[in-house]
Formats: C-alpha cells, structure tokens, sequence
C-alpha cells in the first residue's frame, strides 16, 4: 500500500531537517523498505534536496514541497520549486576531486538512484528522484 508523505518549507539549510524527518516518517510507515535501498535513497533525496536550497532561490530563499511515495517496487521523492532553471547535463556529470568544496550533490544522487530527472515547467522546476526496491 503507498502513500505520500509531503512536506512544504523554505529553502534554508535548516529544512534539510525536515527532510531527514520526512524520510523517517517513510521507513517508519514503510519498515519492509530494505537498510540498502533507505540509504541510496535517502543520499539521493538529500543531495537534490542540498542543490534546491543552495541553488534555487539563490539570492533569495524560496518554497518547495517535497512528496515521498513508496511503492511495491521503488521508492520515489518529486521536488518541486518556483525557483531559478537549472542547467544540468547529465551526461556529462562527474565526480568532482576529492579536495573539491562542491558539485557533489548531482553526481552523488546519480551514483545512489536508479533514475534521476529533471525538467523545468512554466516557471516550476521538477525533480524526480527513483530508487527501485530490492526484490
């Protein structure tokens, strides 16, 4: 049985808080989601989660909501924001040096989903972020 979670806050480091409280609701609903999939999941959600704080409202914060859904065969987080569009290739994203101070968050969200996407719609921008359940 599925069911959305949501969540709707500002894009201030400090609803990174939220977020994590979001996926704990989830795993709490949800204790047949296996350790392996919560974690590749939940660095997912939160690197994308990171890049709409830092990046969308930049200069100035702005709202988005967040929905969990987890499913018999994936889990699945859709952000969504009226933020900045985003340029992203993700063809061409890589692991930045180990020294680096950012460019993480994409690459990190690629290496531990199985699907991640992104649009920009009117004037939303539209992340979807899947990791497919162990059978």
């Amino acid at each position: 049985m599925s069911a959305e979670l949501t969540l709707q806050a500002p894009g201030v480091p400090a609803s990174l808080d939220l977020v994590h409280g979001l996926l704990q609701r989830a795993w709490e609903q949800h204790p047949d989601v296996v350790a392996d999939d919560r974690m590749r999941f939940e660095i997912a959600v939160v690197e994308i989660a990171g890049n709409v704080v830092e990046h969308a409202g930049d200069p100035d914060p702005i709202e988005f909501e967040l929905a969990l859904r987890v499913e018999p065969d994936r889990v699945e987080a859709r952000f969504q924001d009226p933020g900045q569009r985003v340029e992203v290739d993700f063809s061409s994203v890589t692991m930045p040096g180990e020294l680096a101070e950012s460019g993480r968050g994409v690459a990190l969200a690629l290496l531990t989903a199985d699907e991640v996407a992104y649009r920009h719609d009117g004037n939303l921008n539209h992340w979807l972020v899947v990791r497919r359940r162990a059978a």
